[in-house]
């Protein structure tokens, strides 16, 4: 998955396994500490459509029937026209309102499978395509703080000022599906503001779904999920790659490239070079993905964040190999780190990018989870949501979803109730062949099936054996359990003593279910960046995270390797 180092020996003395729910020490469970970012790295003002089109509404239907309003609005960033629906239900108002932000290369007829029952509850529902996506005008800035987040504020408040649509300022919510789930979480930096003509916006509930919340960890992590800063982390190619031509726009009636000079600059500077801190444009792309597109790094947020109070419903996906459970993890820890009775809830499951299984039944019992959330918080219906972590069971694709293999538990801790370990002690040698540096490219689920938003998707392929560069450690599943079925409920860990002669290495580790018959499933994996030359240390690789069932008769195959 992540792009391989270009050169990397690593030896290994002894490796320990432990299956348990990762947690940390409570120093580490709050917000983290300042950092003095850099400039933010933006581009506004070009290809806003001005002229083009009328800017306004156009709305259809009655109050007793419920009104659809499409038109072009222009934002008050640039004056970008961005292409708005608002969809009102029956009934005199004031109506809450719900933003549903599309995802990445998306538009504002994404996601109706959202939309349309947020409609059926009685809430209206704002859509819009993101500036440079759909029929909007502009540039994609990737979810800036200074530009998307003053659009979708700009969007919110110039629909509310609408008087024929009735909206309620004082009761608004936000819930978007991966590049709209981090934009969702974004919108908790200024939860309170004023429309153009004065109301008083509040946000007051959210449902990121897939998202992430440190934007420089999921693209590029290091092993260190709380400190993606530094070391520089390693390359996740294919996603990167195939998130880059997935978002291209060809639009004959709009002529231009919809990514920025620097974009697209960035995107060819992390295909050729290997990241490092000091060089100037690798700052430039930590600046601008941690300080400016992720909320794990807003000091403004953690400051205001208990005042505020905005109610977070996070959906993350167990076996998502591009926002994965710690994009949840450290939200969920850190505000409850601030105020035990936060009001946050957490979804986990089958659910997200490559490798999600996105089955229609969990979808729809997501979607359950989200209306009763907007209901209470938006509409004062329904008894308050329980504020506790459900977590369900992977289960083959081939099986449907049941609600009866969702884990509830009052808290992240609770998941697990006990800890197994393994200690391994052969050493083993990886060396990276030069002459492949892409070797584990085509593992990439990525690069076979493609990204969609919370549609099935097909099995992924196997992951690339490359000779040479694999330490195989091997242990039955009836060894761990005392021969009872083994649920492996968290984060398994993978401690080793290392070496290297490289600068720096990437070390990944992927734990497998293998059958009696030879199938093998992929539970979970992770990576660790280690810093040489010729250093020696005892590290602690994390991996992604799962909720899986291995059978007494099964193994467990711990992989390690710095190709994956």
């Amino acid at each position: 998955m992540e792009d391989a180092m270009r050169a990397g020996r690593a030896w290994f003395s002894w490796v320990l396994f432990f299956l348990g729910w990762l947690t940390q020490a409570a120093a580490q469970d709050g917000p983290p500490p300042p950092q003095a970012f850099g400039p933010d790295t933006y581009r506004v003002g070009l290809f806003t459509g001005q002229g083009t089109a009328p800017t306004g509404l156009q709305c259809e239907g009655s109050t007793e029937q419920g009104l659809l309003c499409n038109g072009f609005l222009a934002s008050a960033v640039d004056g970008t026209l961005l292409d708005v629906s608002v969809a009102v239900p029956p009934g005199p108002g004031p109506h809450p309102l719900v933003a549903v932000l599309h995802g990445w290369g998306g538009s504002k007829g994404s996601d109706g499978y959202i939309a349309d029952p947020l409609l059926a509850d009685g809430l209206a529902v704002l859509r819009y395509s993101a500036r440079g996506f759909g029929r909007s005008w502009g540039q994609v800035n990737l979810a800036d703080v200074h530009v998307e987040l003053e659009d979708l504020r700009s969007m919110i408040g110039q629909a509310v000022d609408q008087p024929q649509l009735a909206l309620n300022a004082d009761a608004v919510g936000v819930t978007g599906v991966s590049y709209g789930g981090g934009q969702t979480w974004l919108s908790l930096l200024r939860p309170l503001f004023q429309s153009p003509r004065g109301a008083s916006v509040r946000i007051r509930a959210v449902v990121p779904i897939v998202p992430w919340t440190d934007l420089l960890y999921s693209l590029l992590p290091n092993g260190r999920t709380e400190f993606s800063l530094d070391p520089a982390g390693s390359l996740k190619l294919s996603f990167i790659n195939g998130l880059y031509v997935g978002g291209l726009r060809a639009d004959p009636e709009r002529p231009y490239p919809n990514y920025p000079d620097y974009l697209i600059a960035w995107h060819a500077w992390l295909n050729a070079m290997e990241p490092n801190t000091t060089d100037p444009v690798y700052r430039q792309i930590i600046d601008g993905t941690a300080g400016y597109r992720s909320i794990w790094w807003q000091q403004h947020f953690w400051a205001d964040a208990v005042a505020n109070r905005v109610a977070v419903l996070q959906v993350q996906g167990l076996n998502d190999d591009l926002f994965p459970l710690p994009e949840a993890k450290r939200m969920l820890l850190a505000l409850q780190a601030l105020d035990p009775l936060y009001p946050i809830a957490s979804y986990f499951g089958d659910l997200g990018h490559p490798r999600s299984s996105n089955k229609a039944g969990e979808r729809d019992y997501v979607m359950g989870l989200a209306r009763q959330w907007f209901a209470y918080y938006l509409k004062g219906v329904g008894s308050e949501p329980e504020h506790v972590v459900r977590a369900a069971i992977t289960r083959p694709r081939d099986r449907d979803f049941s609600p009866a293999d969702v884990i509830t538990v009052p808290s992240y801790g609770a998941l697990a109730t006990g800890s197994v370990l393994k200690k391994f002690p052969h050493k083993a040698v990886l060396v990276n062949p030069l002459a492949d540096p892409y070797a584990g490219f085509f593992w990439d689920p990525l690069v076979m099936e493609g990204s969609h938003e919370l549609t099935p998707l097909p099995p992924p392929p196997e992951p690339a054996l490359v000779e040479g560069s694999l330490g195989v450690y091997t242990v039955p599943v009836a060894e761990l359990s005392g021969r009872q079925a083994l649920l492996i409920a968290g984060q398994p860990t993978v401690s080793l003593r290392a070496r290297t002669l490289a600068p720096r290495v990437q070390l990944d580790v992927r734990l497998i279910d293998a059958a009696p018959d030879g199938s093998r499933q992929l539970i979970t994996r992770g990576t660790f960046i280690l810093e040489g030359p010729d250093r020696k240390a005892d590290i602690i690789i994390p991996t992604y995270g799962n909720v899986w069932e291995a059978a007494p008769d099964h193994e467990l195959h711990l992989e390690i390797t710095n190709l994956d």
